[in-house]
């Protein structure tokens, strides 16, 4: 079969929905010879940033000259670009071949009664693919919560939990603190637990980790955000300065806790230095992302309040004011909260709708929109709400981008961009 039945008949699984468990995904790895235990994993879990201190963390590896996997999801163009090895996304044959490994298994599984979901059976083909690969280390971002997610099948060197708001609600909880206790399921016996969150947040943590002996290690105050710009941020840790090439204000937070991480890692291969070309080369698609210099445009995949807070003052920052937004969203997010953050801070705002079911409604969008900004229309293809962008947009104006990474990457399709690494 082709890679593109293949890929249909995973994507398939999403019919399935979403299943919180790790017995189905155990005893997948476990016909596929158990290949999690072959490699070193670093688990990140959050709800805003995990992509990105991932992201961060596997540069800085990579510049070490260690061979180390990244598993994120979801992705925003191909599907190849969950699962990488140093700077390159496995190949369409490669997922081929662990489609022609994982399928079988599988379908036979579901034969018992035992059926995987798309992200149970993508998460076996991408440790295959570590231990076929051999990777020494792999960072893996949870998919959603952690404690039943099915990456929490691994016992990390290090766990990593970023800032935690509310998602997911009918899954995780209706409270942060709730939240947090989901996520702080990745938490494992004696492994050190880094951590950037609010108090709320951080008494769900600790006591989880003094429940089972976990060391913890706060990011605290020992850095500071010293410049901003559409390139990246310059941040100050430990007296030190660094260059960070992902922009926004919140990327400091970030970078301090992926080299928190990498200094409780303790590998000896890994030096200042290493740390330095790791932040300055590591590059993370769609977080305030500059695609075009002409016309500028931003794509960004801000979905919550917590992220909506930090555009909203990044973006006037470095672009200035006035400035138009394509926004999309869907359904299951916090529509009201971030339009009444990013709403005051553009003339103009472009409600559309990315193409998933998933999607808010453009109607939906507007209204919410049209309580905080005087110029708000509706455009419901993506592509013709960036066309209508360009054509009212004034000397010196940014497009901005925003809502949902299938919101970004409906804009990034129109305009014949590419996702890098």
């Amino acid at each position: 079969m082709t890679l593109e039945d293949n890929l249909q008949w995973l994507y398939s699984l999403n019919a399935h929905g979403i299943k919180l468990g790790l017995d189905t995904t155990r005893e997948l790895l476990s016909r596929l010879g158990d290949p999690h235990l072959s490699f070193r994993p670093i688990h990140v879990a959050g709800s805003d940033g995990k992509g990105s201190v991932c992201a961060m963390i596997h540069s800085i590896l990579v510049e070490a000259g260690i061979e180390v996997g990244l598993y994120t999801s979801p992705h925003i163009l191909r599907f190849n670009e969950r699962i990488v090895v140093g700077r390159r996304e496995v190949s369409d044959d490669e997922i081929l071949s662990l489609l022609g490994t994982c399928r079988p298994i599988a379908e036979e599984m579901a034969k018992e009664g035992r059926q995987l979901t798309f992200f149970e059976v993508t998460t076996a083909m991408a440790f295959k693919y570590f231990a076929d690969r051999g990777v020494e280390y792999a960072v893996l971002e949870t998919g959603m919560g952690g404690r039943l997610d099915a990456t929490n099948v691994v016992v990390p060197d290090v766990t990593v939990i970023t800032p935690i708001g509310l998602e997911h609600r009918q899954h995780l909880g209706e409270t942060i603190e709730a939240v947090s206790r989901e996520k702080a399921g990745i938490i494992k016996k004696d492994v050190p637990v880094v951590y950037n969150c609010s108090a709320e947040a951080e008494k769900a943590i600790s006591e989880r980790a003094r429940e089972i002996d976990a060391p913890l290690y706060p990011i605290g105050k020992e850095y500071r955000l010293l410049s901003m710009d559409r390139y990246g941020v310059t941040i100050e840790y430990k007296e030190r300065k660094y260059r960070v090439s992902i922009p926004g204000s919140f990327q400091a937070a970030n970078a301090t806790t992926a080299m928190r991480a990498i200094e409780v890692l303790r590998d000896p291969r890994v030096d200042d230095a290493t740390i330095r070309r790791g932040l300055r080369s590591c590059h993370w698609p769609c977080r305030m992302e500059l695609v075009r210099e002409d016309p500028v445009t931003v794509v960004d995949v801000t979905h919550t309040a917590m992220g909506a807070t930090f555009l909203a003052q990044d973006f006037p920052y470095i672009y200035g004011k006035g400035n138009i937004l394509v926004i999309g969203m869907l359904g299951d997010k916090d529509i009201n909260g971030v339009a009444s953050l990013l709403g005051p801070v553009f003339r103009k705002v472009i409600a559309t709708e990315a193409d998933t079911d998933r999607a808010l409604a453009a109607d939906t969008v507007a209204k919410a929109f049209m309580l905080y900004c005087n110029d708000v229309v509706v455009e419901e293809k993506v592509g013709d709400a960036m066309a209508l962008a360009y054509a009212h947009l004034r000397p010196n104006e940014a497009v901005l981008v925003t809502g949902s990474l299938y919101t970004a990457g409906d804009a990034l399709k129109w305009m014949g961009e590419k996702i890098r690494f």
